[in-house]
């Protein structure tokens, strides 16, 4: 028993759709902002009625997850939350003293307060847009960290780092296109989010690998 929940497929083997719809769910937080980069929805639009209904679908999923009864799901939706949290105080942390290292000139937050501009649609220094921006963000971490797990489960810590980097190399085809997101200081705003993404990653990898295995009996 413990052998077959233990590896990284055995979400998706316990219920292929539970599985599939847990990680449509967690993905709507990120879909936000993808759609309003694509011209689709605006931002406002995309969190009201795919984000929030997408959060509160995933909270939901929880409790039908442990009504049927799929222990394996239960454990790694857990756990994503958790080491989404704990990557997101590492992945802050890094980009603070990573910026502070190089001098940034702007803030290393800065893509964080535009992501709350878009949403408020107030100037990105605002206490309304910093907020929201602060909240997205904080969303977004949980939600990527609860992907991985449900999918990569007890894997090896470093797909968890080859899964920042993947994000981060997703961002830096949307950030140099893109005049609403686009630093001031691209290089060394690239080398700060690199790195950053890189612990978060890490992160999440060694939480998922360490507590995402069920503790069964053989």
């Amino acid at each position: 028993m413990r052998g077959r929940t233990s590896v990284p497929s055995a979400a998706y083997r316990e219920d292929r759709r539970l599985f599939l719809v847990t990680v449509a769910a967690a993905a709507t937080s990120i879909a936000a902002l993808l759609l309003h980069l694509a011209g689709a929805i605006r931002m406002p639009y995309t969190l009201t009625f795919v984000t929030l209904p997408g959060t509160i679908f995933l909270m939901a999923l929880l409790i039908l997850a442990r009504r049927v009864n799929r222990p394996v799901t239960i454990r790694r939706l857990q756990v994503g939350a958790i080491a989404g949290v704990l990557g997101l105080v590492a992945y802050n942390a890094t980009r603070w003293v990573v910026a502070e290292l190089l001098a940034l000139p702007n803030s290393p937050f800065y893509s964080i307060y535009i992501f709350g501009s878009l949403i408020t649609a107030q100037a990105p220094d605002t206490t309304a847009a910093i907020v929201a921006g602060w909240l997205y963000h904080v969303s977004n971490g949980i939600t990527f960290a609860i992907m991985y797990t449900l999918v990569a489960g007890p894997a090896r810590w470093w797909f968890g780092l080859l899964w920042g980097l993947a994000l981060e190399t997703a961002m830096l085809v949307v950030y140099p296109s893109s005049a609403i997101l686009r630093p001031p200081a691209l290089a060394s705003f690239v080398v700060v989010s690199l790195i950053s993404h890189a612990v978060y990653g890490a992160v999440i990898g060694l939480v998922s690998q360490r507590y995402a295995r069920l503790r069964s009996a053989p």
